[in-house]
């Protein structure tokens, strides 16, 4: 199933009214790009709720477990701006194992 099936699809309103919440968390208590990561993605600086949504500084959702690797759509979100969010992308931590 591709990640456009499963943002379309059932849920689509929970995970809207989840990204509202957030927005209105981050204007409210002025969290930085990329607050809460557990992947320490995110520039750290102040996100600018009110800015239209193509501007590159503007706020956006992003999926910590990205939905192409595996993430749920309901899941962890971070805010982001969208200039971090689309440098971002889908790419997964990398786990370093050291050799024995």
């Amino acid at each position: 199933m591709s990640s456009r099936s499963i943002r379309d699809g059932k849920g689509h309103r929970a995970y809207r009214r989840q990204q509202a919440a957030l927005k209105r968390r981050t204007a409210r208590e002025h969290l930085p790009c990329g607050y809460g990561s557990t992947h320490h993605w995110g520039c750290g600086e102040q996100i600018d709720t009110t800015l239209p949504a193509g501007h590159r500084m503007s706020f956006t959702a992003d999926h910590d477990d990205a939905l192409d690797n595996g993430g749920r759509l309901l899941g962890h979100l971070v805010p982001m701006h969208l200039h971090c969010n689309s440098r971002k992308s889908n790419h997964a931590p990398t786990e370093i194992w050291e050799a024995s």
